[in-house]
């Protein structure tokens, strides 16, 4: 009798403590490809000049954290992405991407960077490869109006930047573009 009584507590406990909350999982975010992607009305194209920084000024609307960085470039190439604070324009995180399939998302880890709600940043691409200018993508709404800013996920993106140069520097001089966007470089952003 007490060995089945002492069994019995066992097995309860044992089934309370595989009932304890398990911290959910957060889905991972990618704004800019996912919304190009999903959208009807957005048309997309390539093109070649430059060199060009090519950015997208953003921010979330929850705080969490950025853990990759990626490109989805028309060409394969070794392409720098750079997180840049929009207000300091300091770098934050900056690593190169060997994208080796065309228009394909290709992401890689960097030190984990913790985003603070409704902070403005920049992610930021650069086209120029082994010295050469490679062809890079922009989508636009057909009728060319505006669809900056959009939200998509915790992430609401402003509008688009570049400056034409080939070195890492913040892409500032042209801003506020809100009917093209161009690049692309994309990143993974995980709500806390």
């Amino acid at each position: 009798m007490r060995t089945g009584l002492l069994l019995g507590f066992l097995l309860g406990a044992a089934s309370l403590t595989g009932c304890t909350t398990k911290e959910s999982v957060k889905p991972t975010e990618y704004a800019i490809t996912n919304f190009i992607g999903a959208e009807s009305s957005i048309t997309s194209g390539t093109r070649t000049s430059g060199p060009w920084e090519l950015g997208v000024v953003f921010s979330s609307s929850v705080a969490g954290k950025l853990t990759q960085v990626g490109s989805k470039m028309p060409e394969p190439g070794s392409y720098r992405i750079v997180i840049w604070d929009f207000d300091t324009k300091a770098v934050l995180r900056q690593k190169t991407i060997e994208q080796t399939t065309p228009d394909k998302l290709t992401l890689n880890d960097v030190e984990s960077l913790a985003l603070a709600a409704n902070k403005k940043y920049v992610i930021s691409i650069n086209n120029q490869s082994g010295g050469a200018n490679k062809k890079y993508g922009f989508a636009y709404k057909t009728g060319n109006s505006d669809f900056m800013p959009f939200t998509k996920g915790s992430i609401l993106v402003y509008n688009a930047c570049y400056r034409n140069t080939a070195t890492a520097l913040f892409p500032d001089v042209v801003t506020n573009v809100k009917y093209e966007l161009y690049g692309y470089p994309e990143f993974t952003f995980i709500p806390d």
